[in-house]
């Protein structure tokens, strides 16, 4: 959740600094004021992707964030953007992190181009280490291999394989180390060699769960379009189902029904059905709720949160919910008519998991006034 925070700040950060830009047709630069947004970085000069291509000028250390590459309708940004190839574009765009900085390197290096193209994530990786640009055009001469090991990955053939099988919409953060706990790991990287292409969805789900590689669920998945927020859901809904089956201790046969389901709308429909076993036949209180947090104290308002929401709240209840020493709370409160509930790590201060109606996950605006309610408790 402070990741999504982040991430809708540093678009905020990006328009602001695309108001700032100007392209210089005659000596074919864009120049970035970041005075007023980002200080520290005072005028940035951005060469053109020609220059880039013909100047021998060392490449510059780049600001890290500095997302350039995506349409943009602002005149002076799309001109410089104009020059550059639609597939590399695209390409770098890819990553929110070193953009410019692996956008310049494809440009002078024909060999880093190549490899773009093959494998985005493994360019990446390369110009994102804290290499000279001497040592990266040095290992651009080595067998893929040994290129793999020389940026940690094992150094055999079955990591660039799976670097050439990722198709990703976006590599952020948590991508980047899910890649890794796949590469890393040689029972996840053997077992992911069967499929034949590892989208966001495949990547996600190998990397929490990875006794579910290759089942009928993980290959339907990696044969589908997804975007981010999708594998934030699958891994959410996963996560519900697996927590929920331990709590009712179910017999592996019918937590095998999870794997074997083709779609993760039967997913949520076993959910829902697992569910049901946990309610009980006497009418539960009625919550009356507020646009402020109310901590539910006894286990039956957990259960009637349970039942309003469709999500088990019940498997984290515990005897000791109403004692000062109690490690989580669960709180509830409505905004604009839905309802929103939300586990509370009373001894971290961490806000652990958030639900509306349906057992979706928050929407920005609520987590926002979370956060909000969070620093002023």
């Amino acid at each position: 959740m402070n990741s999504h925070a982040h991430h809708l700040a540093s678009d905020l950060m990006l328009k602001k600094i695309m108001q700032n830009c100007f392209w210089d047709e005659e000596e074919q630069q864009l120049w970035v004021d970041c005075r007023k947004i980002l200080p520290e970085h005072g005028v940035l000069a951005i060469p053109s992707w020609d220059k880039m291509m013909l100047s021998s000028d060392s490449i510059p250390e780049y600001p890290r964030h500095f997302s350039l590459l995506a349409p943009s309708a602002h005149p002076q940004l799309s001109a410089w953007q104009k020059q550059i190839p639609s597939w590399v574009k695209e390409s770098c765009a890819l990553f929110p992190s070193y953009q410019l900085k692996l956008l310049h390197y494809v440009g002078r290096y024909p060999q880093l181009l190549e490899l773009l193209d093959h494998s985005p994530v493994l360019a990446w990786r390369l110009v994102s280490s804290h290499l000279s640009e001497s040592d990266i055009v040095s290992m651009l001469n080595d067998k893929r291999t040994q290129l793999v090991e020389q940026v940690g990955w094992p150094g055999k053939v079955e990591t660039f394989r799976f670097l050439k099988k990722l198709r990703l919409r976006q590599v952020n953060e948590q991508i980047a180390e899910q890649v890794d706990v796949c590469l890393l790991d040689e029972k996840r990287l053997d077992a992911l060699q069967a499929l034949p292409r590892v989208n966001s969805m495949a990547l996600s789900l190998a990397a929490r769960f990875p006794d579910m590689i290759g089942c009928r669920l993980h290959l339907a998945l990696a044969s589908m379009p997804c975007r981010p927020m999708q594998c934030q859901s699958m891994v959410a809904l996963l996560e519900d189902a697996y927590q929920l089956a331990d709590y009712l201790q179910l017999p592996k046969s019918e937590v095998d029904k999870i794997a074997n389901t083709r779609y993760l709308v039967e997913v949520e429909q076993l959910y829902q059905s697992w569910l049901k076993t946990l309610m009980q036949d006497e009418p539960l209180p009625t919550l009356t709720l507020s646009d402020t947090p109310q901590q539910l104290v006894s286990k039956e308002e957990w259960l009637a949160l349970t039942e309003q929401q469709g999500h088990a709240w019940v498997v984290d209840w515990s005897d000791k919910v109403s004692e000062q020493d109690a490690e989580f709370s669960l709180y509830a409160f409505t905004l604009e008519d839905e309802v929103v509930g939300f586990l509370f790590n009373e001894q971290s201060k961490e806000v652990v998991c958030v639900r509306q109606l349906q057992n979706a996950l928050p929407t920005s605006e609520q987590l926002g006034r979370i956060h909000l309610w969070a620093t002023l408790k």
